[in-house]
């Protein structure tokens, strides 16, 4: 009862600390206005799959116009998810940790998790990773101490909520039927397990149903199986860049090893699983679990798995992140029971320092911003962005018609500007010819006023995409169109934000001259 309460005040803390301090910041990424701008045409009542382009499962979409409905626009609102889904998982980071080892060690494993995790502002915002990875953990967690038909079927709920999320995480529900099957003093929560995933499920497509979007959604989840992986597909561990540009001018051998100590520390959500799987997997070989945790321990070694594979084709260190916290939890146990001693304490005691400098950036970056009143709330933005983004918002009034190419659409989110298309965002390479004549059509029959553009180079690209090297990566249609009937704005900030170019319609007669 203990390590459930001191979960709980930590799941309380964790939220309040970062809607403080995280609600209100713009951090512009590629990822978070996918989901906020289409939650946003969510909650205005439009549909997803049948109104608009939806890149992803409906779930994320819910959740989030749920909060929108409640709470209204805003960034702040925006946040509320990925904040509480963080927050969730630190907690049982922190209840997973202590009853595999001893509450001392939950608590050290916590806390590195939360330095490694929040090093990087940008990387929790909203993303419907986030909602998959803290819903599975969660019905993984409650899995390990299901005593009750009621707790199997709230585990297969929220394995099925995740998968509504991302589809891929449903392996994390097979890896826990299998594991049931296994197991014969358990065998029995089979059914009520998969009681609460036909449940939701059943609410889900009823929803879809109703709205007439399931055929929609299922032919939009068939396209991203054959388009998605084509562009996006990273290995294992890899990040953007690639290794070899973090060690680019290293100069002495001390140098070389401080460097090495950060990357390790950089690349941990790839180092980790690895790392938890194979000391658990030869402990559960060897009968070093103590028989009151064998068949727990089979059942997170078998999650943690799934976990990683439910990443792919995109398993670089930053999706991996997404789905650290149980790797974290298994490493950290395992260090504690099979580590000596001395070791032990050497090895957290520079992982809780490593984790503490990582984390201090989380704040120190924090102090370089300034408020800024937008139509989605007063939000603070890195000082040397503001001049751009004030222009920006000087420009871009809301409900005014703009386009964002490519990437980008937090800008729709946080200018409330109209976008004319039913694409939230265009990704290079990804679309096919059809979606770009779609999105032209769009463009021409109501042209906005003004265009976010960035001419996307090929090293760009494939910076971010290294196995585009065979792909095209510009749509030629809308880059023609757009360089046709726009002009940048000519302003000493410009370009704008990020390397786009805020660019404005010009008449027949300019484009004559």
């Amino acid at each position: 009862m203990t390590r459930l309460r001191l979960a709980v005040a930590i799941f309380l803390s964790m939220a309040t600390l970062l809607l403080v301090f995280h609600g209100h910041r713009v951090v512009t990424t590629n990822d978070e206005g996918i989901l906020l701008d289409s939650a946003q045409r969510v909650a205005e009542g439009s549909r997803p799959y049948v109104d608009f382009w939806a890149y992803m499962s409906p779930g994320s979409y819910w959740l989030q116009a749920a909060v929108f409905r409640v709470g209204g626009v805003s960034l702040f609102t925006g946040r509320v998810i990925v904040i509480l889904d963080f927050a969730l998982q630190c907690a049982l980071v922190f209840w997973i940790t202590a009853r595999l080892s001893s509450l001392a060690t939950g608590f050290a494993v916590c806390f590195a998790f939360v330095g490694f995790q929040i090093a990087e502002p940008a990387f929790l915002t909203a993303q419907h990773q986030w909602d998959s990875s803290a819903l599975a953990l969660a019905g993984v967690a409650i899995a390990t101490s299901a005593s009750t038909r009621l707790r199997w079927v709230a585990s297969g709920a929220l394995l099925a909520a995740a998968t509504w999320c991302t589809p891929t995480a449903g392996l994390v529900g097979i890896a826990i039927a299998a594991w049931l099957l296994i197991d014969r003093e358990r065998r029995r929560g089979l059914i009520p397990f998969l009681a609460g995933i036909a449940a939701v499920s059943s609410i889900a497509a009823g929803a879809l149903v109703m709205t007439g979007s399931l055929i929609p959604f299922l032919r939009q989840m068939i396209w991203l199986k054959d388009n998605y992986a084509v562009v996006n597909a990273m290995p294992y561990g890899s990040i953007i860049g690639g290794y070899r540009a973090l060690f680019a001018g290293t100069a002495g051998l001390a140098e070389t090893i401080t460097r090495i100590v950060l990357v390790g520390c950089v690349a941990l959500p790839a180092i980790l699983p690895v790392v938890a799987t194979m000391a658990w997997g030869i402990a559960l070989w060897r009968k070093r679990v103590p028989p009151e945790l064998r068949g727990i321990a089979l059942l997170l070694v078998l999650c943690n798995i799934a976990f990683v594979m439910a990443l792919a084709p995109r398993q670089d260190v930053m999706h991996l992140a997404f789905a650290a916290a149980l790797s974290y939890a298994l490493a950290g146990a395992a260090m504690e029971r099979w580590v000596p001693a001395r070791a032990n304490v050497a090895l957290a005691t520079v992982g809780l320092i490593m984790a503490g400098i990582f984390g201090s950036n989380f704040f120190r970056t924090l102090k370089d911003t300034s408020s800024v009143a937008t139509p989605v709330g007063d939000v603070r933005i890195e000082n040397a962005k503001v001049p751009a983004m004030r222009e920006l918002l000087a420009s871009v009034h809301p409900g005014q018609g703009l386009f964002v190419y490519p990437y980008m659409p937090i800008h729709y989110f946080l200018t409330q500007g109209k976008n004319p298309t039913e694409f939230s965002f265009f990704s290079p390479a990804m679309g096919t010819k059809r979606e770009e004549t779609a999105a032209l059509a769009e463009l021409q029959a109501r042209p906005p006023e003004w265009i976010l553009y960035m001419k996307l180079t090929r090293e760009e690209f494939l910076r971010v995409c290294p196995r585009g090297a065979d792909l095209d990566w510009r749509h030629e249609l809308l880059e023609d169109w757009i360089e046709k009937n726009f002009r940048p704005l000519e302003a000493a900030s410009d370009p704008v934000l990020g390397g786009y170019q805020l660019w404005y319609r010009v008449t027949e007669q300019a484009r004559s001259r």
